[in-house]
């Protein structure tokens, strides 16, 4: 379990240390990190909707009729 941690807090590092380069290494890491916490949020969206109409049966969504 330490190498895990040891393995964040080295990514962590390398990523102050890439976007601490120059302005234009810091715009492009801050773009890359919202591209890929957009595409993740997207598609844990897509996830949860996906689950949640295969939960919710098919008639709670459909109005019901009145008996003639």
């Amino acid at each position: 379990m330490v190498w895990f941690i040891d393995n964040a807090v080295s990514l962590a590092e390398n990523i102050v240390t890439a976007a601490s380069t120059d302005p234009i290494s810091a715009a492009l890491v801050l773009v890359g990190g919202a591209l890929v916490t957009l595409a993740a949020g997207g598609f844990g969206a897509l996830t949860l909707g996906a689950l949640a109409e295969a939960v919710v049966p098919d008639t709670a969504t459909q109005r019901q009729r009145r008996p003639q």
